[in-house]
């Protein structure tokens, strides 16, 4: 019997030579391949800017605590997901509210949603299975709805410049992903990414956070923000510190370690710059499975993964 690895990495030697440049580079975490990783990731998702950590739960993390998001607040996810989806929440001390599924859904039951939301609810985290983007349209649709808004109330400066509770994506599966001809990345609020080996694109280890332009909020103060959370609250990274007389830096938050790695970043750019080969000969092999011809049983009855 042939046995089949789960998902291995698709690499090749490109990954490899970039990642032997980085080490003989002598620069192997935060620096130049990881800044210009984020402005690929922007430019390929079409937003203005875009962070680069350890991981898609990093990300979702970052993300709520960026909103201004704790205790006494709640924040609704769907029952179908994985558990890092929902213990972000509670990381933050928030209230983790689950949404059922729809019927013959992997998706959140969004006739319902309006049901869960209460004065107390500051963001809703819609989860992309399988490629399949959330439906965003619905979602906003509701937060923007008067009734929801009425209860709505802001404790930060970005809460107050969005107005409506917060549409999240945990976008681990749909990077490339597009919705009526808009990428994830450009459609939530806030999407975050994982890079893990598993997934389509991988860096090994990590993940990715994009935003939408927030009026009246400035896109390189979230950066800054998502760089204090990532680095121990430093306001300067190992790179800016290697600047003239920018070795002085302090400390303005309680803050975490979630950075992502040089060396991560350089296999990322090697995979970003094959991923539209990647990705159709993923197409190619679903396609395959999904025709019965190829195949010694009878017919079978699937129901669609696309229940909407």
């Amino acid at each position: 019997m042939k046995k089949l690895t789960f998902s291995p990495p698709d690499l090749t030697d490109k990954e490899l030579s970039a990642v032997s440049e980085v080490l003989n580079s002598g620069w192997i975490t935060t620096g130049p391949k990881t800044k210009l990783f984020e402005s690929k990731i922007a430019e390929y998702c079409g937003t203005k800017k875009a962070v680069c950590l350890n991981s898609a739960t990093a990300g979702l993390e970052l993300i709520l605590k960026i909103l201004g998001i704790g205790e006494g607040d709640e924040v609704i996810v769907p029952a179908y997901t994985y558990t890092a989806s929902a213990s972000v929440i509670a990381h933050v001390g928030a209230k983790i509210v689950l949404a059922d599924c729809a019927p013959n859904s992997y998706e959140m039951d969004y006739e319902n949603l309006s049901k869960l939301i209460t004065k107390k609810t500051k963001a809703i985290i819609a989860v992309d299975i399988g490629g399949i983007i959330a439906d965003y349209t619905k979602i906003y649709e509701i937060v923007n709805s008067q009734s929801v808004k009425s209860l709505y109330f802001s404790s930060n400066l970005i809460q107050k410049a969005l107005g409506r509770i917060a549409v999240i994506a945990d976008a681990a599966h749909s990077f490339g992903a597009t919705q009526y001809g808009i990428r994830s990345g450009a459609i939530a609020d806030f999407s975050s990414f994982s890079f893990h080996a598993v997934k389509n694109l991988t860096t090994a280890e990590g993940g990715a956070v994009t935003w939408k332009e927030i009026p009246d909020i400035d896109s390189d103060d979230i950066y800054r923000q998502f760089m204090l959370w990532s680095l121990h609250g430093q306001n300067k990274d190992a790179l800016a510190k290697t600047t003239n007389g920018g070795w002085e830096y302090d400390i303005s938050i309680l803050g975490y370690k979630c950075n992502m790695t040089d060396i991560a970043a350089a296999i990322g750019l090697v995979q970003l710059s094959r991923y539209d080969t990647l990705l159709k000969r993923r197409k190619k092999i679903i396609e395959y499975y999904f025709d019965d011809n190829n195949f010694n049983y009878p017919p079978r009855t699937r129901t669609d993964l696309v229940c909407r």
